[in-house]
């Protein structure tokens, strides 16, 4: 039997009453003993990393997600992290650019009801990650209500249905029936040939996200590059558009202003589905002449990601469009 290490962080799933709500309470030992049909799919190792609602995760967590999992991977076939899922789109994304070479499974997975809860999805979630855990595919997943989404491209959809999550822009890498998975197609072949586990152990934490509404002024744009902000991520309208000259705000000379000072922008879009297309129209031809970065189809929490990675490594503007841009 493979030898899984689970990393026990809180959330929902381990949430019991208090008189302030649910809290995270339960620890991963106790979860493990109440789901005994863990024990017919691999060896189980526990480690009580930390016991938080996933809202007050923080990059300095995932760090040390990733740290612990570096420290430990030759003892280990393959890790579960149980974790809160308001956030677990963004530790998905972190865990995949902060381990480079990964040739393990790295799953992460939680509920939209507590463990002891009834009726709760969190029983069969994690059964479905330890079977995930122990199979032969690499890489970094959120496993889900029978779905198996690769770290880079998933995303909270659901606040309390129990399909929680959705891969963006891409098909989930598999899926789980009666305990067998089935993955898609692309995944089927696994390099035999990987260079040695690479940690990244820094962040850069000052990345803000703007969204844009009808009417708002483009000074806030100056505000957050007073305040030191690295980069910013303009959730645009459509296909990635903002405001040009043709409307009573526009935030061109802000863009301008901002990347003459070295603060990358990043235009995205609101929309779920089909990502930025700044070479369509206008509002995002302009942007993009002044130096602003596409989106892609990548995901907000994707794209938050990539810039804390890249920005923690350099501020050359050529290799942070190249990191963000890049298709992996």
């Amino acid at each position: 039997m493979k030898n899984i290490l689970m990393l026990a962080t809180g959330g929902t799933i381990a949430c019991e009453p208090s008189a302030d709500g649910l809290v995270p309470k339960l620890s991963g030992e106790k979860m493990l003993t109440m789901i005994p049909a863990l024990k017919n799919i691999c060896n189980i190792t526990c480690l009580e990393l930390m016991n938080l609602d996933s809202s007050n995760i923080c990059p300095d967590n995932w760090l040390l997600m990733a740290k612990t999992i570096y420290e430990s991977y030759d003892k280990y076939d393959g890790f579960v992290i149980t974790h809160g899922t308001d956030t677990m789109a963004y530790t998905a994304a972190a865990l995949s650019h902060l381990l480079i070479n990964l040739d393990k499974p790295v799953i992460l997975t939680g509920a939209q009801k507590p463990l002891q809860a009834t009726p709760t999805d969190a029983a069969q979630n994690i059964i479905d990650s330890f079977i995930t855990a122990a199979d032969k595919i690499p890489g970094v997943f959120l496993v889900f209500n029978g779905n198996i989404h690769k770290g880079s491209v998933v995303k909270k959809v659901y606040s309390e249905n129990f399909a929680g999550f959705a891969s963006i822009n891409e098909q989930p890498a598999g899926t789980i029936v009666q305990n067998s998975i089935n993955w898609l197609s692309s995944y089927s072949t696994i390099s035999t040939v990987n260079p040695s586990l690479k940690l990244i152990d820094k962040l850069e934490e000052k990345i803000y996200i703007l969204k844009l509404i009808p009417g708002l002024k483009p000074d806030i744009l100056d505000i957050l590059v007073e305040h030191d902000y690295k980069a910013i991520i303009i959730e645009g309208y459509g296909a990635g558009g903002v405001p040009t000259d043709k409307a009573i705000n526009n935030f061109l000379p802000a863009i301008k202003r901002a990347i003459a000072k070295n603060v990358s922008i990043v235009c995205t879009t609101q929309c779920l589905y089909d990502g930025v297309h700044l070479d369509k129209y206008p509002i995002g031809i302009l942007a993009a002449r002044l130096g602003a970065i596409s989106g892609t189809t990548l995901t907000t929490e994707e794209l938050t990601i990539r810039l804390m990675v890249i920005l923690a490594q350099t501020s050359d503007n050529k290799l942070i469009k190249e990191y963000v841009e890049q298709i992996l």
